[in-house]
């Protein structure tokens, strides 16, 4: 039997990993910001006595990561957050079962009370006319699902913009797979007509108490909508047909 190797062996960084680390660290030291230089590979390896084959995988690493921008003949640079690094993780944790949809809308409602209610603070006029267009938009949309989903996802986009905290908005764009799965679940066919009235009614519900500067009230409005939509994924999973509960309808 092949005896195991110590610990402490298997817990090393390689090193590779430490010439990330002493970026990262220079990063912070340096507080450097996206779009500054970072010293090129050449540099790197000379200055930590490594290979370059090393800050080439470190490299690589910080690039696949999204803090990196390397492009040919060019010292790379540091990159703005991207939410598509965050999106594979999440889409990944989707599309193999690891969550669920419902986990999505649970994790989503916690995010978009908050946002629901900075946007009613902090939105600008631009993005109220923005949102009172989009609402009407799905309102007019009639049997185009694609377009209804579409608005959807949008209005939650502007609303995220709106809160004034970027994160929200790299979330909900890192979430953007699992948000469409659950905005097509508010439209899907097996709805009834009065039910996508009440789901198009949340939403304008919810831009009505945005635009009026109604922060509370914008919260309210924010919680009926995902109740509507948590009570119909419980629904849809246990295969019932009934309508919406009257107690979340009249709320």
């Amino acid at each position: 039997m092949n005896q195991l190797a110590p610990l402490h062996s298997l817990e090393r960084p390689t090193l590779s990993a430490q010439v990330a680390r002493h970026l990262l660290a220079l990063v912070n030291r340096e507080q450097l910001r996206p779009g500054d230089m970072v010293p090129s590979e050449v540099q790197i390896g000379l200055e930590l006595k490594v290979s370059r084959g090393s800050v080439r995988e470190a490299y690589r690493t910080l690039a696949a990561l999204g803090i990196l921008e390397i492009e040919g003949g060019r010292k790379p640079r540091l990159k703005a957050i991207d939410p598509h690094v965050l999106a594979q993780v999440f889409d990944y944790a989707l599309t193999t079962a690891q969550v669920s949809v419902a986990h999505v809308i649970e994790t989503r409602r916690a995010i978009e009370l908050q946002t629901a209610q900075l946007a009613a603070r902090y939105a600008t006029p631009e993005q109220r006319q923005q949102l009172r267009e989009l609402v009407a938009q799905m309102r007019s949309a009639g049997s185009d699902h694609a377009r209804r989903v579409a608005c959807d996802t949008a209005i939650h986009t502007v609303i995220a913009e709106a809160s004034g905290n970027p994160l929200n908005s790299i979330l909900l764009a890192a979430l953007r797979t699992p948000v469409e799965a659950s905005s097509s679940i508010h439209f899907d066919d097996r709805r009834s007509e009065s039910e996508l009235t009440r789901v198009i009614d949340a939403h304008e519900a919810v831009v009505d108490r945005i635009c009026s500067g109604d922060a509370m009230g914008a919260v309210s409005a924010m919680t009926y909508h995902f109740d509507i939509s948590i009570v119909h994924v419980a629904r849809r999973e246990s295969g019932e047909a009934r309508d919406v509960p009257a107690a979340i309808a009249s709320s």
